[in-house]
């Protein structure tokens, strides 16, 4: 089994109940992933929503980190039974306690009114200039040393020196193996919370003597397009705020054709503590 599907089958939940999953957190030693979480969160839904039905919209908050040694028990409770919109809240806990929650729309697939706004330029950087990034949150430790899924942006960000409150992340599978639909949109969450905390501190300096604390509070994704990450996808993030040790970035996805798949935004607990 290759990275690619050791990270897909992570997304996917396991029915145990009415409305009850379970979800694995995966290998590891730092806090879980949020882009795990957030995917995991939605394959639940997705398993309790008819197929007539797609995924609108996303609203969440992080209540506290989750850990590598215990299970992810998800619960999903129905909102609404609507003919055009269904709407679910889910808990995901650890050990009794939430460690996220969100209010989550689908929506019956509708032809309407079309637009959307033009994407940035879209110069993939090359190999040769580029910064990597390799997921492996959720496949460390099991035996496999490559990755699930490229990135690659133009600049990391330093905490060093002031930079620009705004980035861009290319995203790409691996694998010649292509995950089905749905599992491209879990995909598409999952890599939304790449990187979010870090572009609003892009015009921030963490001094040598002091450790930056960040944790993402909120998150919250409107899907438009279905994603194909077998080809490169472009997320474009900026921050267009921070203060009071929040800061806010939102984020824009679009697949090489310029057509916009999904906006994400989110706020993130940003402070800097003494060694």
């Amino acid at each position: 089994m290759n990275a690619l599907q050791i990270l897909v089958n992570h997304l996917h939940v396991n029915r145990i109940g009415e409305n009850q999953f379970v979800g694995s957190a995966g290998p590891g030693s730092f806090r879980v992933y949020g882009g795990l979480i957030v995917a995991q969160a939605l394959d639940a839904i997705r398993q309790c929503c008819p197929e007539s039905f797609e995924v609108q919209s996303l609203h969440g908050q992080f209540l506290r980190p989750g850990d590598h040694d215990h299970a992810i028990d998800i619960r999903v409770e129905e909102l609404k039974d609507g003919r055009r919109f269904k709407l679910y809240n889910v808990y995901c806990n650890q050990q009794g306690k939430n460690i996220f929650f969100a209010t989550v729309t689908f929506h019956r697939p509708e032809v309407s009114f079309v637009h959307s706004l033009e994407a940035p330029a879209m110069n993939l950087p090359g190999i040769d200039k580029a910064v990597f990034y390799a997921h492996r949150q959720c496949i460390a430790g099991e035996s496999h040393t490559e990755s699930a899924i490229e990135v690659r942006i133009d600049e990391d960000a330093s905490f060093c020196g002031v930079q620009n409150a705004e980035q861009i992340n290319w995203f790409k599978t691996t694998s010649s193996v292509v995950p089905n639909l749905w599992q491209q949109t879990l995909l598409l969450a999952y890599c939304s919370d790449w990187n979010m905390p870090n572009v609003a501190m892009r015009p921030h300096v963490v001094p040598e003597n002091r450790k930056l604390n960040i944790a993402s509070l909120d998150h919250s994704i409107w899907f438009y397009r279905q994603p194909d990450l077998a080809q490169w996808t472009a997320y474009f993030q900026e921050s267009p705020v921070c203060s009071n040790s929040r800061g806010h970035t939102r984020g824009l996805f679009y697949n090489q054709k310029g057509e916009m798949l999904a906006c994400v935004n989110q706020e993130s607990f940003l402070q800097v503590m003494p060694k």
